[in-house]
């Protein structure tokens, strides 16, 4: 499908970005680009020509990627997504096309065909100064490393974690959303964590969306590319050596098939260490050289919990935080409420609650659904049984560390290989001792489990 992108420099937003506009023929489907500058550009400038390209690539690979549903591929996954992006720095583009299409047909699974020419528009003009009615939050003066920061336990873990170390005086967070949604769980997170480090956290949340806001697509692979352009960006205007964070535990980074039907490009790979590593490709050819860091890539959500450096300041966070891949489809939940924002049937809700069991933080009564009390049950054929049906499936399956290995192998190569294969085994028994430990007999018997056990 070929995708058309044009900027409109008579036509600008009041923060002085150009229009965007992303040209979908075959759909009949336009779409601007919906990217608030004037909060980057008050806190970060423009780092460099290169960084700013690398932000707008990203930003139009996520509008592309949300508009094209995967049913209009032969094999309803795989789309043929071929544009040409303008951009400033021509020559450096050209030379990563191939790492870039690698890098991008890894992590959305589809073949995307991208061609570069050079911007001859002037993307951004500083705009005027206006009279604030709100004053800008206070902006820290040294700042030693930005840090993603989703909403989620793993970015908390890993803010907590640099802001408990005494060598950095100053952590940038970044948060991306696209619908208001995920933007209050990060500025609740945020706000509590101000308290505890005062004056040594800053917060910047930056939408990246679209208008009209309307999607055709909901997969969203391509987000992590988003929000690590983000990040980067950020960075950059601190200086060229400031590192970023991403925090993810090892598990889920990983995210291998738990069942052959999940296998292949289905799976998401947002943090893949081999994802990672084509990233730092594209990078280094562009002469960016920030670091990328996931600090937890080799524990397992429960490790990461239990090894958080102020495990008393997460205890009383995480009921602020959002884990949950549904925690939008509420219709099917049996509890609702203010402390209930996570789904409790998914993967990523599954692997944390193993995860807060392993340390006795498990509350039931958090989650829409209770899994272990057979809320849903493993026979359910509906729709939102599979991801439980999946993990006891995984749990019974017997896997050894071997057979890890060769999972792992089957999506990519990754160095590493027995400590993640391992640390996939200890990320399983988690759930196991969840199960083992609080579930009702009937999900017992259908993991093979005696109830005897509980």
């Amino acid at each position: 499908m070929n995708i058309d992108v044009q900027i409109d420099e008579t036509n600008r937003r009041d923060d002085g970005l150009a229009q965007v506009m992303v040209d979908f023929p075959v759909l009949e489907l336009s779409r601007i680009l919906d990217l608030p500058f004037g909060s980057i550009y008050s806190s970060c400038g423009i780092p460099d020509d290169t960084t700013l390209d690398l932000l707008l690539v990203a930003s139009l690979c996520y509008v592309i990627d949300k508009n094209v549903s995967r049913s209009f591929a032969t094999d309803f996954w795989t789309r043929d997504l071929y544009v040409e992006i303008p951009v400033s720095e021509l020559k450096k583009w050209q030379n990563v096309k191939t790492d870039l299409k690698q890098t991008l047909d890894f992590l959305t699974g589809d073949n995307w065909q991208i061609s570069f020419r050079k911007r001859k528009e002037q993307i951004f003009q500083k705009p005027k100064p206006k009279i604030r009615r709100k004053p800008l939050p206070p902006v820290l003066k040294e700042i030693d490393a930005v840090c993603l920061f989703s909403g989620g336990v793993d970015s908390l873990i890993g803010a907590i974690n640099l802001l408990e170390n005494s060598n950095f005086k100053g952590i940038r967070l970044i948060g991306h959303y696209d619908a208001p949604g995920a933007k209050k769980p990060q500025k609740d997170l945020f706000d509590k964590i101000s308290l505890n480090y005062p004056q040594k956290a800053e917060l910047l949340q930056i939408r990246v969306s679209h208008k009209p806001l309307k999607a055709m697509e909901n997969t969203l692979r391509s987000r992590s590319f988003v929000f690590i352009a983000l990040g980067l960006y950020a960075a950059r205007a601190v200086s060229s050596k400031t590192p970023l964070y991403m925090p993810e535990n090892g598990f889920i980074a990983m995210n291998i098939p738990l069942t052959p039907s999940r296998a292949g490009s289905c799976s998401t790979r947002t943090m893949h260490p081999y994802y990672l590593k084509k990233v730092r490709i594209v990078l280094d050819k562009l002469g960016i050289e920030n670091s990328i860091i996931n600090p937890l890539e080799l524990k397992t959500k429960g490790e990461c919990v239990s090894d958080c450096l102020n495990t008393k300041l997460l205890s009383s966070l995480i009921v602020n935080s959002v884990s949950c891949s549904h925690s939008s489809r509420k219709q099917l939940w049996i509890r609702r409420g203010r402390e209930v924002k996570n789904c409790g049937y998914c993967i990523p809700c599954l692997i944390r609650r193993a995860a807060f069991h392993k340390v006795g933080f498990d509350k039931a009564a958090t989650y829409g659904i209770d899994v272990c009390s057979g809320e849903i049950k493993y026979d359910d054929k509906t729709n939102s049984a599979n991801d439980f049906r999946a993990m006891i499936d995984a749990l019974k399956s017997g896997k050894t560390t071997a057979d890890f290995q060769r999972d792992i192998l089957a999506v990519a190569s990754v160095e590493r290989l027995e400590e993640r294969a391992q640390m996939i085994e200890r990320g399983l028994n988690e759930v196991k001792s969840l199960i083992q430990d609080k579930a009702d007999k009937n999900v017992m018997w259908a993991i093979n489990l005696p109830a005897e056990k509980k």
